[in-house]
C-alpha cells in the first residue's frame, strides 16, 4: 500500500478526531466553569482515551482556546466579511442575522454560554484569550457602526439614527437571546427570533 496513502488516513482520521473533540469541548465546557471542566469528561464524550487529548492540545488552556477560536475567532471574522461588502446596508445587516441566528444558533448559543462563564471567572491563566476575543467583538461593532454610517451617509438610512446604539441594541438582544435561550425563550424557534430581529432592529433603520 503507497506510504502517501496511508499518511492521508492517518491524517484525516486525526482532524476528524480533533474535530470530534472540539465539538464535545464545547458541549461540557460552555455547561461547566474553567475550574470545574475535566479534560477527561471530553475524552468519554468523544469515545477515545485521555492520551489523545493531549496528543491534540497541549493542556486545557489550549483546548479552551482552540475551542474559542473555532467557535468566536472564526465566525466574528465571517461577520467582518459580510459588513465589509459594499451591498446595501440592510442587506448585509440581514446577511449578519442569518449568520447569528440561522443554522449555527445552537453553536453560537453554547459559544455564548462558554464565554461568558469565562468572563465572570476570569481565570488567570485566560485573560490574553478573553482579551483577544473582546478585540474581536470590538472590531466587530466598530465595523458595524461604519456600515451604518454609510447607510446613512448615501440616503438609505435614516438620517437621525444614532449609529452606535442601534448596532449595541442589535447585538445585546441577540447575546441575550443566546444567553438566556432556555430560561426565556423556550417556547421560540430560532426562525421566529430571526424574524422578530429583522422586523425591530433591521427594517426599521430604513429611510
Amino acid at each position: 500500500m503507497c506510504v502517501c496513502y496511508i499518511r492521508c488516513v492517518k491524517s484525516t482520521k486525526s482532524k476528524i478526531t480533533k474535530d470530534l473533540l472540539l465539538d464535545a469541548a464545547l458541549d461540557i465546557l460552555s455547561n461547566t466553569s474553567f475550574k470545574g471542566a475535566r479534560l477527561q469528561d471530553v475524552a468519554v464524550k468523544v469515545g477515545v482515551s485521555r492520551g489523545a487529548i493531549y496528543w491534540n492540545f497541549k493542556d486545557k488552556i489550549d483546548l479552551y482556546d482552540q475551542v474559542l477560536k473555532r467557535a468566536f475567532d472564526m465566525r466574528i471574522k465571517e461577520l467582518y466579511l459580510v459588513l465589509e461588502q459594499k451591498d446595501s446596508a440592510i442587506e448585509n445587516i440581514s446577511k449578519v442575522v442569518e449568520i447569528l441566528l440561522g443554522n449555527s444558533v445552537l453553536t453560537n448559543h453554547k459559544s455564548a454560554l462558554l464565554y461568558n462563564g469565562l468572563v465572570l471567572e476570569r481565570p488567570e491563566n485566560l485573560k490574553g484569550i478573553i482579551a483577544r476575543v473582546d478585540k474581536l467583538f470590538t472590531g466587530l461593532l466598530n465595523r458595524h457602526d461604519a456600515l451604518l454610517g454609510r447607510g446613512i451617509e448615501v440616503g438609505e438610512l435614516k438620517a437621525d439614527l444614532n449609529a452606535k446604539m442601534e448596532t449595541r441594541a442589535l447585538y445585546n438582544f441577540i447575546w441575550g437571546y443566546y444567553t438566556n435561550k432556555v430560561r426565556f425563550f423556550s417556547d421560540n424557534n430560532s426562525n421566529e427570533i430571526k424574524e422578530y430581529v429583522l422586523e425591530k432592529f433591521v427594517l426599521t433603520l430604513k429611510r
